[in-house]
């Protein structure tokens, strides 16, 4: 780490389907958007109040980029560790800049649902004439037009814990669950 480089952990759901950024024979560089919707339990009403959502753009580099692709799908409830850096860029003679968390570490929030783990074998990913990693990804995220104007556990803001109603919350992937088995002890 770098001097004067602050590590940050953001908590929220996958706003849209991560997608590959790049060219196909460079690193790999996926990025997607997280929406965190911070909420706190009012006694005197009862209920559970929002605040605004924020929108931020998560980039992941190599593997961690290859891995995310593969395994997030919007709405999903995730944990996001990494680095605020200042993207800057001229369009029309204009300078523009937006914050983007540089990921070192991406996964799924386990407070809200459960996971498998598949270990990937680095050399992969990374290794001289490997094959496109981006290949073997069957849903490309095709038919995920919602903005992120839709804010995922925005407009409701009734009762219920900070889960309900967000998007993500019934997993939208129950047929790719492995089966749980029981622990006697840890």
């Amino acid at each position: 780490m770098a001097a004067n480089e602050s590590k940050v952990s953001m908590f929220g759901f996958v706003g849209k389907a991560p997608v590959r950024i790049g060219q196909p024979e460079s690193a790999p560089v996926c990025t997607f958007r997280l929406g965190s919707t911070p909420a706190y339990y009012d006694a005197a009403k009862g209920a559970w109040i929002r605040r605004p959502t924020t929108w931020i753009t998560v980039k992941a580099f190599r593997n961690l980029a290859v891995n995310l692709f593969h395994s997030l799908h919007k709405g999903d409830p995730v944990i996001v560790t990494g680095i605020l850096v200042t993207e800057e860029w001229t369009k029309e003679g204009q300078l523009h800049s937006a914050l983007v968390l540089e990921a070192d570490g991406v996964g799924h929030d386990l407070n809200l649902g459960q996971g498998a783990f598949t270990r990937v074998k680095p050399e992969e990913v990374d290794s001289p004439g490997r094959k496109d990693p981006w290949d073997d990804r069957a849903d490309l995220g095709a038919g995920n037009t919602r903005d992120d104007s839709e804010a995922l556990g925005a407009g409701t803001g009734g009762g219920g814990s900070p889960g309900q109603g967000m998007a993500g919350s019934d997993t939208a992937n129950e047929k790719a669950k492995a089966p749980t088995q029981p622990v006697d002890a840890f």
